[in-house]
């Protein structure tokens, strides 16, 4: 088949893009790749076999035609410039022949797919990594009203593409898709019971990793780091830095454990809201444990087993919202193929992978305290061992990329 994706961000980086791309080519799949461009990017381009095709970021929403299409992306759903271009690939003469199929990424984007699919009768695969406008909620309430106006793009979503109208386009996507793929089980019953989605055509392919990108004993540690990992308890998260991530309940949580352990260590790897980081250094200060706080910024991805290698034990501190009750992160089973024991607060993915696989400990959500405790139970080497043992163990058998890449061919073999 003839595959075209569609993914109003950049490209690359996407973790799951390119797992799914490279999965379907090796099935013997085409892929055309439609995607948003920077300013300094190819319109085309070919990556790993992949004919990624950009669409100019000031095309979309700048000028008196950008406004106009911004005007009819709020009011239909159905966005122009992106509309056209998929016509114009769904009409052409492609190198690997017509489009079989369309694999939309993510809920803004889907009515456009479904309209090119309807008008060249071709099938559309909705992926949806996570429950979109319960995170639109959780961007509008970290972002004011002064930033988001900067951002002409921003400005037009939140004031017509409220999360009760992203709703009712979530129903019309998983009801009028040919298939819906979700991230977890949580996920799936959402669309199930919330969005009459039919249950033969929901299927989970979950965030799991190659385990060759993952092996702990193929990664050496960063030597970025002002202290010694060996002679220090290291906890670290990786992930991008904002308020539902619960950042701020692992720094009192590591206060806490301090108390105890001298060479407590925390390690954030990523990036965030200038104001957020800063707004965590100053929490950090206040519990006396600045000094025990490594701020790494953004890393390229090929260096993130290293940092998972150096510590003791990674995090998934997770706020209790309806975002996070119904996806889950790529970084948990990344802590899980490195052998690493993991903390994560009890929404419910994580706690029901982490309580099944034995692989850590789980903490209520927003509670330092008891964060604090889990993670001095995690610093006992025997426990640390076996939590870490079980989680390799658990992703070689059951949640790796070998077994959701082969869900992700069976859906295509079914087409």
């Amino acid at each position: 088949m003839h595959i075209c994706m569609l993914l109003p961000e950049r490209f690359p980086p996407d973790v799951r893009v390119e797992k799914e791309a490279a999965t379907l080519r090796a099935a013997g799949h085409e892929i055309t790749l439609l995607c948003r461009g920077g300013p300094a990017e190819p319109t085309f381009e070919r990556i790993d076999g992949i004919d990624v095709q950009r669409l100019p970021v000031d095309e979309l929403f700048t000028g008196p035609r950008g406004l106009v299409d911004g005007a009819r992306y709020v009011a239909t759903a159905v966005h122009p410039v992106w509309r056209r271009e998929l016509e114009k690939l769904a009409d052409e003469d492609l190198p690997g022949g017509s489009i079989d199929a369309i694999h939309v990424h993510d809920l803004p984007l889907v009515k456009t797919a479904l309209a090119v699919g309807e008008n060249h009768d071709v099938p559309v695969i909705a992926d949806l990594h996570e429950n979109y406008p319960e995170a639109v909620r959780q961007i509008h309430r970290m972002r004011g009203w002064r930033e988001i106006a900067r951002d002409p793009e921003d400005l037009i979503q939140r004031i017509f593409l409220s999360p009760t109208r992203l709703k009712r386009l979530e129903r019309h996507a998983v009801r009028n898709a040919e298939r819906t793929i979700t991230v977890c089980e949580e996920a799936r019953a959402h669309y199930l019971r919330d969005c009459g989605a039919a249950p033969e055509r929901v299927t989970i392919v979950s965030n799991t990793v190659d385990l060759d990108a993952f092996d702990p004993d193929a990664t050496d540690s960063p030597t970025d780091l002002d202290f010694d990992p060996d002679d220090s308890f290291v906890i670290s998260y990786v992930g991008n830095f904002t308020e539902h991530r619960g950042l701020d309940t692992l720094i009192e949580g590591v206060a806490q454990l301090a108390k105890t352990r001298s060479d407590a260590q925390l390690v954030l790897v990523g990036k965030g809201n200038e104001g957020y980081v800063t707004g965590l250094e100053r929490l950090a200060r206040s519990l006396g444990v600045r000094d025990r706080l490594t701020l790494t910024g953004w890393v390229d991805f090929d260096d993130v087993p290293g940092y998972i290698a150096a510590s003791d034990v990674c995090a998934v501190p997770h706020a209790a919202t309806a975002h996070t009750e119904t996806t889950v992160p790529h970084k948990l089973f990344q802590y899980m193929a490195m052998g690493v024991p993991v903390l994560a607060t009890d929404v419910a993915p994580l706690a029901r992978i982490v309580s099944r696989t034995g692989c850590g400990r789980v903490a209520p959500a927003g509670d330092g305290a008891a964060i604090g405790r889990a993670l001095n139970e995690l610093a006992d080497p025997d426990r640390a061992r076996e939590c870490g043992e079980n989680g390799r163990r658990a992703v070689e058998h059951r949640y790796s990329w070998a077994h959701d890449g082969a869900r992700l061919r069976a859906i295509y073999d079914e087409l």
